[in-house]
C-alpha cells in the first residue's frame, strides 16, 4: 500500500482536501501502478514555521514498494514523482517551491505492510 503523508500549515476547506487528497491519491496510484484502493493520503494541518516566517510550507513523505533496474532508472523515477507531486502542491496551495520538503521512502516489499489472520 503506497502511503502518502502530508504536513503542512496552509489551511483548506474540508471540500478542497477532498479534492486535494483524491488528486494526490490518483497521481499516485498511476505513478507507482497500484490501484487507487491501495492508496492511503493522510493531510494533516500544523503549526510550521521556517526562516522565521510563517508563510505555507509543507512536508510530504512517500512510502511505496517498487523494483528498478538500475540506479538510474530509480533517479528518474523519484525525479518525475517528485516534480507530478510539486506540481500540484504548488495547484492548490500556491506554496514557494523552496518551502516543499519531499522524502521518498522505498519499502522492501517483504517488509512492507503485513498483516496476521
Amino acid at each position: 500500500m503506497p502511503i502518502c503523508q502530508i504536513k503542512t500549515n496552509y489551511k483548506m476547506s474540508c471540500e478542497i482536501k477532498k479534492v486535494f487528497a483524491d488528486k494526490i491519491a490518483e497521481n499516485v496510484s498511476g505513478i507507482l501502478e497500484k490501484p487507487i484502493q491501495a492508496v492511503m493520503v493522510m493531510l494533516s494541518d500544523e503549526y510550521m514555521y521556517m526562516n522565521k516566517c510563517d508563510d505555507t510550507v509543507l512536508f510530504a513523505e512517500f512510502r511505496y514498494v517498487r523494483n528498478f533496474e538500475s540506479p538510474q532508472e530509480k533517479e528518474y523515477f523519484l525525479k518525475e514523482f517528485s516534480n507530478k507531486m510539486l506540481k500540484i502542491f504548488m495547484e492548490f496551495m500556491s506554496v514557494d517551491p523552496y518551502r516543499v520538503y519531499m522524502q521518498f521512502t522505498e519499502m522492501p516489499r517483504d517488509g512492507a505492510w503485513r498483516y496476521v489472520k
